[in-house]
Formats: structure tokens, sequence, C-alpha cells
């Protein structure tokens, strides 16, 4: 079996793009997880593009290696994509106009149509902003609420669990985000068990911040879905509009947010492999009204094609 792939990435989050008409439709989702493992094309997620039904481009779905299911969302998948029309033969396939320096491409995803905004120069990817509305929706679907584990104040958005590292380190002062001793890995794991227990979810999905910022952001980030496999993802576009989410449910933005502006823009710092913050920014564009977020885009500055070539199966 001969597959086609684009590799990229989004800050250190591997994406791969597979066309779902190569893949055996009894099989797809197994021979995904396959083609995943590092003796293969190594990725994080993996987006399968597929020709559009009405009202979209492209469909898509997206599987997640570390819970080896199809996930509703992703927003590495989405920025990688924008790259990948515009830099390979993917956007000929579908029909996607390169030659404006700014077009819109609507993604049919299990979440719901996602918008990518493509800006472009010469063929170069310039930014892609990813409208995460349906993701955002389903956040406030499944729940936003404070929680307290283990005496340790947490926020649900969604099925992300969202971690204040300075609230974590008064709890636990042992914890370290640099080096991941056992300990720390232990604790965070404790909590996601409890988290998963308490809300019924099935994926393990967090992001760990803090606001001591370090490369002109407002906040550091780190996304340690799955510490128990050694499982970090450097950036994640769904764990950034969750972080959003939660920081206006608990009230961490009353203080930052101009009275008379719907519009809240927030710049994470991002990028650094385990550790919290990096050398990348993620911007996060927030319309906020009735103290809810109401659309929430975000895009990010290092999205690169690294890789395009065949897998033989």
């Amino acid at each position: 079996m001969k597959l086609d792939f684009v590799r990229g990435h989004m800050g250190g989050n591997l994406i791969l793009l597979l066309k779902g008409w190569q893949l055996p439709r009894d099989n797809e989702l197994n021979t995904v997880l396959k083609v995943m493992d590092p003796i293969y094309v190594h990725a994080h997620e993996t987006g399968i593009l597929y020709y559009p039904e009405e009202g979209a481009d492209i469909k898509a779905r997206i599987v997640e290696p570390s819970s080896k299911c199809y996930i509703t969302a992703c927003g590495g998948f989405t920025q990688v994509l924008g790259a990948a029309l515009i830099e390979t033969e993917l956007g000929k396939l579908f029909n996607i106009n390169n030659n404006l320096k700014s077009s819109e491409v609507i993604v049919q995803t299990d979440c719901g149509p996602t918008s990518l905004i493509l800006e472009s120069n010469s063929g170069e990817t310039r930014r892609v902003k990813t409208d995460m509305n349906s993701f955002v929706q389903e956040c406030y679907d499944r729940g936003v609420r404070e929680l307290v584990i283990d005496n340790l104040p947490v926020m649900q958005a969604g099925k992300f669990l969202i971690l204040n590292a300075d609230l974590f380190k008064k709890n636990y002062p042992f914890a370290d985000f640099i080096h991941w001793d056992q300990k720390t890995r232990e604790a965070v794991t404790a909590i996601q068990h409890q988290f998963v227990r308490i809300t019924g979810e099935v994926e393990y999905n967090v992001t760990l911040y803090d606001w001591n910022p370090e490369r002109g952001g407002d906040l550091r980030v780190l996304y340690p879905h799955g510490v128990e496999e050694d499982y970090f993802e450097p950036s994640c576009g769904t764990g950034t509009i969750a972080l959003g989410i939660a920081l206006l449910g608990s009230g961490e933005l009353a203080a930052k947010r101009d009275s008379n502006s719907d519009l809240m823009v927030l710049k994470l710092e991002s990028g650094g492999g385990y550790e919290l913050g990096g050398p990348d920014l993620t911007e996060l564009e927030m319309i906020i009204q009735n103290n809810k977020v109401s659309r929430a885009l975000f895009s990010h500055s290092n999205v690169k094609i690294t890789s395009v070539g065949e897998i033989w199966l």
C-alpha cells in the first residue's frame, strides 16, 4: 500500500497529512495509528483529508495516537494544513486559489466547520489564522467550571484540564516544570486521573500555564497531555482556545481587559520542548460578549512544512 504524505509542525507539534481515499475503509484508524509510529512517520496528530461535502472546501478527520481514536479538533492540524495548501500540491488538489494574498478555506471536521484564513506571498506562507468557533461551542457544551482537586483549584474548559503552574507549586512545592522529575509527573498524573473521573472525559488533555513571560508574551504555556507516556506537546491550538475560555471563566482576565472593547488578544509563549514557555508565540484573539467567548481565532509564529513523500506499508 502506498500512501502520499505531507508532514509539518506548529511550534514542535508534529502533524501528518494523509489522503483519505488511499486508506483502507475497513481499517482506516489502525492504519493511520501504525503510520504514526516512530518507525514510520512520527506525529502527534494526523489529519486525514477527503474531498469535500457541500458547504466546505475540504473534509477532514483527525487521529490522536495516545488515545488511539479520532478527535474532534486540532489547531496544529489546521495551521499545518493551511501551510500545505499554499506550499504543496494539496492546494491544487483541492482547488484552492493560491494566487491571492489572502484567502479563506472551510474545513469540515467532526467538531464542525473550521475557517482557515491563508496569507501568502509568492507561494510562501506568511500566516495562517484559524477560526475555532466550533471548538469554542464544544467547550461550553461540555462544561466550563472551576473544580478543586486535592485542594488544588483547577479549571475545566470542555475536555481540557487547565492548570495554573504557580497554584500547583503552592500545593506541591517540589513541582519541577523544567526537568519533570518523577514526583512532579506522579502529582500531575494523579490530578489528571481525578479530573477524568469527575468530568467523565475519556481523553487526557492538559494546558499548563503561568503569568511569568520571558519573551514579550503575556503567558507561558505547555501541554503535558500524557506525562505517564511521556507525551508532551510544546504547542496546541485547542489547548490555547481552552485556556482563553478558562481564564475568562476564572476571572483572571478581568483586570487585563479593556472595558470599552469586546476584543481580547493574548500572546502565549511556547515551543520550549518539555519546559513551560519557549521561543514561539501563539496569538489568541477572542471576542467576549456577555462574559462568554463568542469567537476565537489563533495563529502561530512557527509553522513549517518539513517533508513530502510516500509511505509504503
